[in-house]
């Protein structure tokens, strides 16, 4: 799974943002009308002032753009491009209760579709589990920070939780040619930087429409979590995954053996078994090459070893700044205006 908000994805072109001009003034937006303002920390606040649906709710942007240039230097948008956006909103203020987060997803430009999204699959008390697609969450609040649970396919059984412990907001204005630099480089806003052949993916004269505004979100993992997937071909979806053996059936007698995913050969040596989601599991000692810190894991199921990747608890939720190996540690999502703005300025 792309820990939500989806991470940016670049598929044939690895098309690098950029971007420069005055910074957005901070602002702490106004509460819900049916929340106490007093009682709301800075962070629940700002959460708020954007997330809640009168509001307009939460847009964060993802994409991925490949082309073809013909001979004339004409060019072609692939139709497996995408750019998008994950929606989501709450009805009132988590104050005095949880809340029902509703999660849409709908596209940002008029020639490109919605991609075909898998929903990605967890492992809890034994069980695995697919998550809801679109994605079915719920939001309380914990202190001062914002818990997200989302729900397996049964709309029950809570497989992945996050919190957010810090929102900042930031207004815009003028051209959106002229946003500031983090906007550009660390949200999926940035590709539309890019030239093909000399022309601007969006109209750099435009404006940002009266109120735009994004806000970055600061997240961390709630418990140890395992996200479980096929080792090798072929690729499945729902509860049977293909193992990485179904000749060995238990961890003692699977090393060594060499990731099809980072070519790495593991030793037993490398980690340490332990029970973990309900389930026998080797954990590496080394972390993976990942922007939010993550762990190898081997796990022994119904006589076959199978493979996953481990987050835990607390773990801060990062993405690649775009077009580096640069972890960081927030997402940015847009308000309704600010993602119109985009909508109307885009050239495909």
């Amino acid at each position: 799974m792309k820990k939500y908000p989806l991470a940016v994805t670049f598929l044939a072109l690895a098309l690098s943002g950029c971007g420069g001009g005055s910074s957005g003034s901070s602002s702490t937006p106004a509460a819900g009308a049916n929340a106490s303002a007093s009682n709301l920390s800075t962070a629940q606040k700002n959460y708020e002032g954007m997330a809640l649906s009168a509001n307009g709710g939460l847009h964060y942007l993802d994409d991925s753009l490949s082309f073809t240039s013909s001979s004339t230097g004409a060019i072609t948008i692939t139709p497996s491009s995408f750019f998008f956006t994950q929606n989501s909103s709450i009805a009132q203020s988590a104050l005095n209760g949880t809340q029902p987060l509703t999660m849409t997803n709908s596209t940002a430009a008029q020639t490109l579709p919605l991609p075909v999204l898998a929903a990605a699959r967890y492992m809890v008390n034994g069980t695995i589990y697919s998550l809801g697609m679109p994605a079915q969450a719920q939001i309380s609040y914990k202190g001062n920070n914002v818990q997200e649970d989302y729900f397996a396919t049964d709309g029950v059984t809570i497989i992945h939780s996050t919190l957010g412990t810090s929102y900042t907001v930031s207004n815009l204005s003028g051209l959106i040619a002229s946003s500031p630099p983090e906007l550009f480089d660390n949200s999926g806003l940035g590709v539309i930087t890019n030239t093909i052949n000399g022309n601007s993916l969006y109209n750099r004269q435009a404006n940002w429409q009266t109120g735009a505004a994004y806000i970055k979100a600061v997240r961390q993992v709630v418990g140890d979590t395992l996200e479980v997937g096929d080792c090798i071909a072929p690729a499945t979806t729902g509860p049977s995954i293909t193992p990485c053996s179904s000749a060995i059936g238990t961890l003692e007698g699977f090393f060594p053996h060499t990731s099809a995913t980072d070519g790495k050969t593991y030793q037993q040596t490398d980690g340490q078994i332990v029970t973990l989601a309900g389930v026998r599991a080797w954990v590496a000692t080394a972390v993976l090459n990942t922007a939010t810190t993550e762990y190898r894991v081997y796990y022994q199921n119904n006589g076959a070893i199978y493979s996953g990747v481990l987050t835990k608890d607390g773990t801060p939720l990062q993405i690649y700044a775009l077009g580096t190996t640069t972890p960081q540690n927030f997402y940015i999502s847009l308000n309704s205006a600010a993602l119109q703005s985009i909508k109307s300025a885009v050239s495909f």
